[in-house]
């Protein structure tokens, strides 16, 4: 087992392609910038590549689903089995369907339930950038009147925007407390590791100025032919109908031609359940927890 680095990316990229990817976890992009909050850890098993997230907490351990053409049911079990006996949780979620289907997993050898709180949002790409009918009304409402009040520039993110960027995040992270809450600042070192390596790691970002200086911005990736997937957003709450904004530009400007964008998950959180409830999925990608029998 050795831990995840940049250099990994267009080997595990080439084995995320193999796979019909649609949870928006299985990126390079996403496993590389939480490798630290996440502890990431890979390693061949029987020739499959086995992530696991090997955390200082035992108990906070998982397995991602094996990738590689050699993974199957037995792959998960030799890797739930040295969890096990490593005293970490044998657990693999966030395993779709598809997930279980390629690999095998059926019931009468691994107990599986439904991973809500993981559930991917996928929504039509044209229905949040175009917000017609009644049920976008409070959407419209928001973003006109963020349109309304101030003059804004959209502008596709290059390494000269990054230092703006990095310090809207420390601005936003002000406001939250970030240093008092250990999920917040895993999430702005995430959110740093994706500015500073955009390029390499192939991401396309976008940004909205406000007055000269940038207030907004968002990064994404295509997650499968069909599907951009949103990794960041961020935007200054001071400026009421910004995250609308953002949501809005981003797509527009770089993703019109792309059916689909997943959003990601809600992670349980019942605010942001009711948030991204609130913009209609088109569907959800159903993920699921797996555990030996």
């Amino acid at each position: 087992m050795r831990p995840l680095t940049l250099a990994d990316r267009d080997a595990v990229s080439a084995l995320v392609r193999e796979q019909p990817r649609q949870q928006s976890e299985l990126t390079f992009t996403n496993l590389f910038i939480w490798r630290d909050a996440y502890q990431l850890q890979l390693s061949d098993v029987g020739g499959a590549l086995a992530i696991f997230s090997w955390r200082a907490d035992p108990e906070d351990s998982f397995l991602f689903p094996p990738l590689g053409e050699s993974a199957n049911a037995d792959t998960v079990r030799r890797c739930l089995e040295h969890m096990a006996a490593s005293g970490h949780a044998a657990v693999m979620p966030r395993a779709t369907e598809q997930d279980l289907g390629r690999l095998g997993i059926a019931a009468d050898q691994f107990a599986i339930a439904p991973d809500r709180d993981n559930w991917d949002y996928v929504y039509l790409v044209q229905d949040l950038i175009e917000l017609r009918g009644n049920r976008y009304h409070r959407k419209r409402n928001h973003l006109e009147q963020f349109t309304s009040q101030h003059q804004f520039a959209y502008r596709r993110l290059t390494p000269d925007l990054v230092p703006s960027c990095r310090e809207l995040q420390d601005r936003w992270c002000d406001d939250k407390h970030c240093d008092l809450v250990a999920t917040l600042r895993a999430e702005s070192k995430a959110v740093k590791e994706v500015l500073d390596n955009f390029e390499a790691l192939g991401v396309t970002g976008g940004c909205v100025e406000i007055a000269d200086g940038i207030e907004a911005f968002a990064l994404g990736e295509l997650l499968n032919p069909d599907t951009v997937v949103i990794h960041i957003e961020k935007a200054n709450a001071a400026f009421h109908g910004l995250y609308q904004a953002i949501n809005r530009q981003f797509l527009e400007q770089e993703w019109q031609h792309i059916g689909y964008v997943n959003r990601e998950q809600d992670l349980g959180i019942e605010g942001l359940r009711k948030a991204k409830e609130s913009y209609y999925p088109h569907h959800m990608v159903e993920k699921f927890t797996v555990r030996l029998q």
